[in-house]
């Protein structure tokens, strides 16, 4: 079972990912916002409880994407409850697995910023 979230949306400066936890439950919702909030350079926070989507804004030249990721995973709030950990007690699955996510999400927000400035060019 992974602990990486399935979904993983990201900007410069913005990031939308899917956490399970949060899903169905207005308390986890609050927490994570509060958590996140207090991150340095972390301007905006907004977790939906009924999609399970939490939206943060931040300042790029403050914090790293990577940092904020970090900071959930740190949270606990990447990780799915009741997960049978692999037989290395799941920190290299884990650390393999955010890997993937990030480099996925990193591919395709290098595509995006080119298609959108070859968009910009043509135009």
């Amino acid at each position: 079972m992974s602990g990486v979230s399935p979904y993983i949306h990201a900007l410069k400066g913005r990031l939308r990912i899917k956490v399970i936890q949060i899903k169905g439950s207005a308390q986890k919702a609050m927490e994570v916002e509060q958590q996140l909030r207090e991150l340095e350079g972390v301007r905006y926070v907004r977790a939906n409880p009924t999609t399970g989507n939490v939206l943060i804004r931040y300042h790029p030249d403050t914090i790293e994407q990577s940092a904020v990721l970090d900071a959930l995973q740190r949270l606990g709030y990447l990780q799915q409850g009741g997960a049978v950990q692999p037989p290395d007690g799941g920190h290299s699955w884990a650390i393999e697995r955010l890997g993937e996510a990030m480099t996925e999400t990193l591919v395709r927000t290098t595509m995006e910023l080119a298609v959108q400035r070859l968009v910009s060019a043509l135009i």
